[in-house]
């Protein structure tokens, strides 16, 4: 009688993940840049980064809030950030490029084809474009999803994203003095102790 197999050993080993290549940086940024209609880049990204293993929730997590703190359009900064870390400085360049080329190019045409009709966009375009405004709230906030469970994991994570988010979105404070408070309380919050 043969012996039991278990699970672990019927199961075939992990295939290890491709590093990324430029070829392949830029292409995931341009279909990045082509399904990611109404805002929802950094959602499309972290599905892609993630359907091809080359960065976790928490790296993702990391990237996704140094590109809303850097000044510029928060899509470019995060895919030069994600550039840069996979793939050095190419890396960076070729992500930007692949995020601005398409919406370049249907932002050139949709210009030339509207500059002609008086009025502008048709309003059954106006109209579909107001429900699609209403899905890309959606999208957004499936890309605050892996910054939302680390902020769970850390200490008094929470309670600081409530705290900043009622000074930003009740009190209306201002967004950089928020900003620089709340950098202030968590570098003394999680300052590195003796042995650490």
């Amino acid at each position: 009688m043969s012996a039991p197999t278990t699970p672990a050993a019927s199961a075939a080993p992990a295939k290890p993940t491709p590093p990324p290549t430029p070829a392949g940086m830029l292409r995931l940024f341009v279909g990045v840049a082509l399904v990611g209609i109404g805002g929802g880049l950094p959602a499309h990204t972290r599905r892609a980064l993630n359907a091809r293993g080359w960065m976790t929730d928490a790296e993702f997590a990391e990237a996704y809030t140094l590109a809303q703190l850097t000044p510029g359009p928060n899509a470019v900064n995060l895919a030069a950030m994600i550039g840069a870390r996979l793939l050095g400085g190419a890396g960076a360049a070729l992500a930007v490029v692949g995020i601005l080329t398409p919406g370049l190019i249907a932002m050139l045409t949709v210009t030339a084809v509207t500059l002609g009709l008086p009025g502008g966009l048709p309003s059954g375009v106006q109209s579909g474009l107001r429900g699609a405004a209403c899905a890309a709230l959606g999208v957004m906030l499936t890309a605050a999803l892996p910054v939302l469970k680390v902020t769970a994991g850390i200490r008094f994570g929470p309670t600081l994203a409530v705290i900043t988010f009622l000074l930003l979105a009740v009190l209306r404070a201002d967004l950089l003095l928020v900003l620089a408070g709340t950098v202030i309380v968590g570098l003394i919050l999680h300052r590195p102790r003796s042995g650490e």
